[in-house]
């Protein structure tokens, strides 16, 4: 899905450059012991008239590091200039790589900019590859992006992440709201990796609110009705710490 808050790159070199016209903002608030419908009411009856415009869907990520997990440190650490690599691909069932595309995602203090690379009619079954089998597999599909295709041979996987997602745009088509839920992370170096699964309770929902640059005076608005507060999160993050148990 390509909305003009994303910019998709395929058989081109040209991800590494950034306009302002696709930088955006992710404000990002926790709902712990929240019901989704009840969030979703909220939604609804928000004065910006948030309508509900996808179907419900699940997203599987497989997230990528260095040997010495730098986008961690620079995360947690709070570095205001970063950036994270990520394999996504959607459906119900994780093992089913499906039609994948790399995002690489770039963060600028409060702003940034995500570009998605697709790989094509890729389909792999992914309990029966190891993580090696996948990079060697994943980087010979991006041979149109050397650059891409450079920087990924330096990382390794690090996390198998898994959530479902509702999709929410306001009436004024400049706001759009994210809620994902049912959070699922996996070791990717486990043999089995569903044997390393680890949980977000169900009742926690994260709740993303994202908009242009020049929209931020107007997305208070929207915010203000949250009884929720904004918060740091990354899913990322909360993986490895449940995974590796982490700490910097």
């Amino acid at each position: 899905m390509a909305t003009s808050m994303e910019k998709v790159v395929s058989n081109t070199a040209k991800s590494s450059i950034l306009s302002e016209d696709n930088l955006r903002y992710e404000r990002k608030y926790i709902c712990s012991s929240a019901y989704l419908e009840d969030l979703v009411q909220d939604l609804f009856s928000n004065s910006y008239g948030f309508e509900e415009i996808f179907e419900k869907r699940r997203i599987n990520n497989v997230y990528f590091d260095d040997c010495n997990y730098n986008f961690y440190k620079q995360n947690v650490s709070g570095i205001g200039t970063r950036e994270k690599y990520r394999l996504r691909w959607y459906g119900d069932n994780f093992s089913l790589l499906k039609n994948p595309s790399i995002e690489i995602k770039k963060k600028f203090g409060e702003v940034g900019d995500k570009i998605t690379h697709k790989l094509g009619d890729l389909v792999l079954d992914i309990k029966s590859l190891s993580i090696y089998n996948l990079m060697e597999i994943v980087t010979n599909e991006i041979e149109d992006n050397p650059l891409l295709k450079n920087r990924l041979q330096q990382l390794q996987p690090a996390l198998y992440n898994s959530y479902e997602r509702r999709y929410f745009l306001s009436d004024c088509k400049k706001f759009r709201i994210t809620l994902d839920f049912h959070q699922r992370f996996y070791d990717p170096y486990y043999t089995n990796y569903v044997a390393s699964e680890r949980r977000i309770e169900d009742d926690i929902v994260v709740l993303e609110l994202k908009y242009n640059l020049n929209d931020d005076g107007e997305a208070r608005g929207i915010s203000q009705e949250f009884e929720y507060r904004v918060s740091r999160n990354s899913k990322y993050v909360q993986g490895i710490d449940l995974i590796k148990g982490l700490s910097f």
